[in-house]
């Protein structure tokens, strides 16, 4: 099991990338957070509203990484991932169920 961390410029993109993910089974399930990103493009500092999805997913992550490329909107998406240490058996199950 592992978490994959994402951002997207707006609400309605973050949630069109879950439920994407979701729909193709690359997740089990997809949190969305409100965030203040702050970071350096094309020679300026932004400071922009974005949301963050914590996608919970059993799905290896360079296949999971080159699905959210191809349905993002930015030109160069965050995509890292780590792993669970720890998570009740249950839900483990159920996250390696749901996605594939």
């Amino acid at each position: 099991m592992r978490f994959v961390l994402t951002s997207c410029a707006d609400k309605a993109a973050a949630k069109t990338l879950a439920k994407k993910l979701v729909k193709a089974k690359f997740a089990a399930c997809v949190s969305l957070f409100k965030a203040n990103s702050v970071y350096f493009w094309d020679g300026e500092i932004k400071d922009e509203k974005e949301r963050v999805l914590l996608i919970k997913t059993a799905v290896k992550f360079k296949k999971i990484a080159k699905f959210i490329a191809r349905h993002h909107d930015y030109e160069l998406p965050e995509i890292v991932a780590f792993k669970a240490d720890k998570a009740s058996k249950k839900y483990k199950k159920w996250i390696k169920k749901e996605s594939k």
